[in-house]
């Protein structure tokens, strides 16, 4: 079960991606508690880059 990173809530849904979108993230999820969107990278790289973020 999928939940979500910044309240902890597991009341999320899946988000169509765009189709340039497509080619890196894997799965958009958006929590219907506090609104943030959790994006799923395909690649490692762009991954850390993300992660570099939220641990500041």
């Amino acid at each position: 079960m999928n939940q979500c990173s910044h309240c902890q809530s597991y009341d999320i849904e899946r988000v169509h991606r765009n189709f340039y979108q497509r080619l890196y993230i894997r799965r958009i999820f958006q929590c219907r508690q506090c609104e943030y969107m959790q994006k799923l990278f395909k690649y490692d790289f762009l991954n850390k880059s993300d992660t570099a973020e939220n641990k500041s």
